[in-house]
């Protein structure tokens, strides 16, 4: 615009933008607004090698459960806002992520207004053992009349994969996750599905399908996965799992109704440079409800 050559780089996005932070746990979204980056820095002062700042705001179709009430469903409905700031730091030889954000829900839900906080960790230990520390924490909500709090909580996420002998086909790996009262992601989207999506593939649904899953709330609840990742030749996938979700507190502050335990397999096979097969399989035995289960195979085009 000036007609000389820029001596610092600002990426910017303005309009309808999706944004997706910390592999879509905090945010996972599509809103009315905008962001700009401040990136690839570093600090002597504080020994970062490399560092990105990104700051946005939503102002329509930011879509969050911690506005329901009522006729207004979620802050699409209620025209809410969101400003946040989020960051990454290579630092201490391992992987900072972290953010802020605030959430309002304009004149009408006001005492739904809330702070979104969170924290990641990441580092390899005893080059054996690949760790991923996670907290979301939501704080300062009033509440809202005859509703009480729709956000508030803490969710803490451990994510564990263990480097074997074949370390880049062959990865076990353990997600653990432990919540209390109701936590949740800054804004989701309806097809992103819950907090604890990436936990585990029988936590991952879709916005296709309805592919069921277990309650992936982390709604005063509890638990974890077990799964075994080979990738062959680098050229196919397949994914055993067993998970569970353990229930704290009473009925009435959960949405889980009881314990939780389920099965599932996933396998993925490149066509071509742009096709992908993928067919998934889950069971899942629930206390206190109906049982689930579900079988889909999904073609897939990159582009």
């Amino acid at each position: 615009m000036t007609g000389h050559e820029s001596k610092f780089d600002l990426p910017f996005t303005v309009g309808l933008i999706p944004l997706f932070f910390q592999n879509g746990v905090w945010l996972e979204d599509a809103f009315v607004g905008g962001a700009f980056t401040i990136p690839a820095r570093n600090s002597r002062l504080f020994n970062f090698s490399n560092f990105d700042v990104t700051f946005f705001a939503g102002f329509n179709k930011v879509t969050s459960p911690a506005f329901v009430t009522g006729k207004k469903k979620t802050l699409e409905d209620s025209h809410g806002r969101v400003f946040g700031v989020a960051f990454f730091i290579d630092a201490m030889q391992s992987y900072w992520k972290g953010g802020y954000a605030y959430l309002n829900g304009g004149e009408n839900l006001s005492g739904a207004d809330y702070h979104n906080l969170t924290l990641a960790f990441t580092r390899r230990y005893f080059d054996r053992v690949s760790n991923s520390v996670r907290v979301i924490a939501n704080v300062g909500q009033d509440g809202l009349p005859g509703i009480s709090h729709t956000a508030n909580g803490v969710v803490l996420l451990v994510e564990n994969s263990l480097v074997t002998s074949l370390p880049s086909t062959l990865v076990p790996y353990c997600n653990l996750f432990l919540g209390v009262d109701r936590p949740q992601s800054v804004a989701r989207d309806a097809g992103a599905g819950g907090i604890l999506k990436n936990t585990g593939i029988l936590f991952e649904t879709d916005g296709l399908t309805g592919y069921p899953t277990l309650d992936a709330t982390a709604n005063n609840t509890y638990g974890g996965v077990l799964d075994l990742e080979y990738l062959f030749n680098l050229d196919q996938q397949i994914v055993f799992e067993a998970a569970t979700v353990q229930v704290m507190d009473s009925a009435a502050n959960r949405g889980a109704q009881g314990a939780q335990y389920g099965v599932g397999v996933r396998y993925q096979l490149p066509l071509n440079h742009s096709w992908i097969l993928r067919a998934d399989a889950m069971y899942g035995w629930r206390n206190a409800a109906q049982d689930v289960a579900g079988v889909r195979v999904e073609l897939r085009y990159k582009f």
